[in-house]
């Protein structure tokens, strides 16, 4: 049985990914293959990923709201770009979570050019900050990273202050561009990678879940990384100010990050 991927490549349906998968948002292995066969009966040749990914969904909700709301955030940060700088937003608010000190968006001055940074982080270190975002899950390659690398020095002949440039992407890193940002020291971030410090581990870690896990539309997104909200937790620490954001929806909005959170 073959799934067609988003950007057109075809590949054979795994019942063990969807396990794999089902069991790290948290549902047991027993009901995990369950729902893994239930999906494989009710699939055809040629469905796309995005079909594959609502029948999993459906059928983990059998069992629990909290995991099968959690199982869609591979493709929930699919949903955070690239208009209103989402993506750059949902970054500096994941490194401000691990004590960071960011600024979005910044002109910095380079010896050659001028150039708009997507976030500065400080700490230790300070890293000029570049968010790769990708609306389906292409590899962020070479050429983009040697982009970045050279916006870094052109900005590091006149600006000492900054240690290194940090690329995030939501989706994964070709091998040409780890093996290269291996060899520069380049910091890299994106679905898995670094192994055990990929962008899904970073969250997982702090237990933050991104807003877009959430039946949202894409206002009702805007409006709360506008307001600083790009985590569920937040939502629900804030139940005041998202009332007043929201009025009568905010409720609904309240209670399903309440579902992911707890």
């Amino acid at each position: 049985m073959r799934v067609r991927k988003r950007d057109g490549r075809v590949e054979e349906f795994s019942k063990e990914k969807i396990i794999r998968t089902a069991v790290r948002a948290g549902l047991s292995a027993d009901k995990a293959k369950e729902v893994a066969e239930e999906v494989e009966k009710k699939i055809y040749d040629g469905i796309t990923t995005d079909d594959v990914l609502n029948i999993v969904i459906s059928e983990i909700e059998k069992f629990s709201k909290k995991v099968s709301t959690k199982y869609g955030l591979k493709s929930s940060l699919l949903r955070l770009g690239p208009a209103g700088y989402r993506f750059e937003k949902f970054v500096s608010a994941l490194l401000r979570a691990y004590d960071y000190r960011t600024r979005v968006n910044e002109i910095v001055e380079g010896k050659c050019a001028t150039h708009e940074v997507d976030v500065i982080a400080e700490k230790e270190k300070n890293y000029i900050v570049e968010c790769k975002f990708h609306n389906t899950p292409n590899y962020t390659g070479l050429k983009e990273v040697l982009y970045s690398y050279a916006r870094f020095l052109d900005i590091s002949e006149i600006r000492s202050e900054f240690h290194g440039i940090w690329i995030f992407t939501n989706t994964k890193f070709s091998s040409e561009a780890m093996k290269f940002a291996e060899c520069r020291g380049i910091k890299l971030t994106g679905w898995r990678y670094p192994e055990n410090e990929g962008i899904e581990a970073l969250l997982e870690r702090k237990r933050l879940y991104p807003i877009t896990l959430l039946r949202l539309s894409n206002f009702e997104i805007e409006e709360l990384l506008k307001h600083s909200f790009a985590f569920c937790n937040e939502i629900v620490e804030n139940e005041k100010r998202i009332k007043e954001i929201f009025g009568k929806r905010a409720q609904e909005i309240i209670s399903e990050a309440e579902i992911v959170v707890r």
